[in-house]
């Protein structure tokens, strides 16, 4: 029997009560700057706006300043600083990162962008590193089960990418160019401007991204551990009050972004040894329309969303006795999802007011795939229809939020029903108590993310389904107390949260065959007994003076799977999920002495975690299992603002991140190195500069 540490739990215990006993402490001001952004507006935790502090359901926010706090140029540089969440390399080749929320992997969290599901397993793949920050407003990160809202998926988490909204005349341009590791240049060039009328009836925002990631070999074996990148992004987002109580909201932006790791970067991919990566041309659109009448107490959206991705791409390898490879292969895959929501108000229902919300959606997956090498064609063809409800109930101190979505996937024969009951009960305004249960599901698809094709000691490898494969079933527990601290000029909010995730079914790959005439390991995705994550987050935002502020955030938990656990060797099986470390934390830190200057500290800390070495040797290999050293990965940046005129500005910034070089030292080297044996830090210590300027 797999057991959890209870000492963990016990420290969890004594810090709960060491923070409620300064309870009677707390200053009973009501007035104060809510410089840790408890009064945010968020959308995901019941698809309606409210307060961070109101949400029955806690959701991390990550916005604007913190990113560029953090200098992210990408979705995924920006994730590595929400509580519960872990951003990783999962390829030493191509350089594919995932994010995973509450210890499961990145095919458990569903991924949105303004709340609508389009982000495709296809689009996964890379889509941390093709997204970047110039497209983003803010990030808002709901931890638990998100079915009963967001449908297949969603069983560790939600993801919502906000895009930008125009709300101002401005504009600023910008760069940021980096020093990997003393040697390899990246430099990222972006956009945004945005103007509104007059009536403020119209507005439209226009931003645009690109970026140059040169390659870069921290070993020197030839073979790149960050592999080279072009990339490029424009879009917009614009509105138009169509009345005085209806709005038309629109967003668009196109991705293109071409990506290769491996070696002889001098010459084309079908003539190095190994080659992976691709390139991507990804158009994404959204359409809404808003009615809001002037009593306030009904909403009603119609919306439409689409995502359509073409990818060529090349996964080989070859030896200097071989002819050109032939790896090549070509993808097309068109995401829809359309839909209503229509919500309303009571001042009273049965016994406290409350907050209506229906919806019905259908989503739309067709995907083709196919290679050179292989006469098989893979078509998949995946539809979903869905219907929402909820209600809240809401007054200054209880909340109570009941909800299920039942789902008719293409792919499972009966309907999905997913429950879901939250509760929120805040005893005073310095502490909010919650309760969430939720229950989610994760259906079978021929393409899925771990389909991402790749070499393994010169090997490719695929994926297909069993016969009888069964999606994947969740029931999520998270319990928090939510406590927020005014003690004279200090502002503070900490936040402990349990959480517990049951999965039955889980989805495991297990070696059916190796074709060595194919050149093929053939994997096949089965059912395994189930799995089971559990742990504690906690959170502690603190601004003990207007000039200072810090932000922290662990997570103690363990991964494990059910029953026998799953075979990752031939015959050899383990109940440790891999890729799960015990804790993981992350600290940001701003100082801001004067208006015009400002140091920021961040950094990450990922203990041990179970990682499967495919070891290569002149007469074969062997699967070993590795326990990984903990790493810590330290950032400094002074950013400097030099003002011109009344409203325009120049920001100046210099810094170093990793500081202290925590980058994997047992790395893989040559053409038979496996891949998928890498982690720790994404980068090693890199310098950086950027300018930029705003009107």
């Amino acid at each position: 029997m797999y057991h959890y540490n209870i000492y963990n739990f016990t420290i969890m215990k004594k810090i709960v009560i060491a923070i409620i006993s300064l309870l009677p402490l707390v200053s009973m001001a009501q007035s104060h700057s809510d410089t840790i952004r408890l009064r945010q507006m968020v959308v995901t935790a019941t698809l309606h706006s409210t307060t961070r502090s109101e949400a029955p359901a806690a959701v991390g926010v990550i916005d604007g300043g913190q990113m560029e706090a953090v200098s992210a140029v990408n979705l995924g540089q920006a994730l590595n600083f929400s509580t519960g969440l872990r951003v990783e390399n999962t390829c030493q080749n191509c350089g594919a990162n995932e994010v995973r929320i509450n210890g499961l992997g990145q095919a458990y969290s569903q991924i949105l962008v303004d709340s609508r599901p389009v982000n495709s397993a296809l689009s996964g793949v890379y889509l941390l590193d093709q997204l970047p920050t110039a497209l983003i407003d803010r990030i808002e990160v709901l931890r638990g089960g998100g079915s009963a809202l967001y449908g297949s998926n969603a069983i560790a988490g939600v993801v919502n990418i906000i895009t930008r909204e125009p709300r101002n005349n401005e504009a600023s341009i910008g760069n940021t160019t980096y020093l990997l590791g003393g040697k390899s240049l990246d430099y990222s060039n972006s956009f945004n401007a945005s103007v509104v009328s007059d009536d403020r009836r119209a507005g439209l925002a226009v931003f645009g991204h690109n970026r140059h990631r040169n390659p870069y070999d921290h070993n020197g074996d030839g073979y790149s551990e960050v592999g080279l990148l072009k990339a490029r992004m424009v879009g917009f987002r614009g509105y138009l009050r169509t009345t005085d109580f209806s709005k038309l909201n629109i967003e668009y932006h196109n991705i293109h972004d071409f990506r290769r790791g491996g070696d002889r970067f001098d010459l084309p991919s079908p003539m190095a040894h190994i080659s992976e990566g691709g390139e991507h041309d990804i158009h994404s659109a959204n359409l809404k329309w808003d009615w809001l009448p002037a009593s306030g107490i009904r909403h009603a959206s119609l919306f439409a969303s689409m995502q359509h991705v073409n990818r060529e791409s090349y996964y080989g390898e070859r030896d200097d006795s071989e002819p050109i490879g032939t790896a090549y292969g070509y993808t097309q895959n068109l995401t829809l999802n359309y839909g209503a929501l229509y919500s309303r108000h009571f001042d009273t229902l049965w016994f406290m007011p409350a907050e209506f919300t229906a919806g019905l959606e259908h989503t739309i997956d067709r995907l083709q795939d196919y290679t050179i090498d292989s006469p098989d064609t893979l078509h998949q063809n995946i539809g979903t229809l869905s219907a929402y409800l909820q209600n809240e109930w809401k007054n200054l101190r209880w909340s109570i939020l009941a909800g299920a979505r039942i789902d008719k996937h293409t792919m499972i024969s009966a309907p999905i029903v997913s429950p879901r009951l939250n509760l929120r009960y805040a005893p005073s305004d310095h502490l909010a108590l919650r309760l969430g249960y939720a229950s989610g599901f994760r259906a079978p698809q021929v393409y899925d993310e771990d389909l991402h094709v790749g070499a393994v000691n010169g090997e490719l490898y695929k994926i297909t389904n069993a016969t009888d494969l069964r999606m994947e079933r969740s029931h999520s527990l998270t319990g928090s107390a939510d406590i927020c601290l005014h003690l004279g000029s200090l502002e503070a909010d900490i936040l402990v949260e349990g959480f517990y995730t049951r999965i039955n079914d889980a989805f495991v790959n297990e070696l059916l065959f190796d074709d060595t005439t194919s050149g093929y390991m053939h994997y096949e995705r089965r059912n395994a007994d189930g799995a089971e994550v559990m742990g504690v987050n906690i959170e502690m935002t603190v601004s003990p003076i207007e000039q200072i502020s810090l932000q922290l955030g662990g997570t103690w938990q363990r991964s494990f799977y059910t029953g026998q656990g799953k075979e990752w060797d031939e015959g050899r099986f383990e109940r440790r999920m891999e890729r799960t470390p015990d804790m993981y934390a992350y600290l940001t830190g701003s100082y801001n002495p004067i208006n015009s200057l400002m140091f920021t500290a961040t950094g990450t800390f990922t203990g041990p975690m179970l990682l499967y070495h495919n070891v290569a040797t002149a007469t074969g290999g062997e699967g070993q299992k590795v326990i990984t050293d903990p790493f810590l990965d330290l950032s400094l940046k002074a950013a400097y603002s030099i003002p011109f005129g009344e409203s325009a500005h120049l920001e100046l910034s210099v810094g170093v991140q990793n500081i202290f070089n925590s980058y994997q030292r047992d790395l893989d080297s040559g053409p038979e190195r496996d891949a998928a044996y890498i982690y720790g830090p994404s980068l090693p210590r890199t310098f950086f500069i950027g300018a930029k300027l705003g009107l």
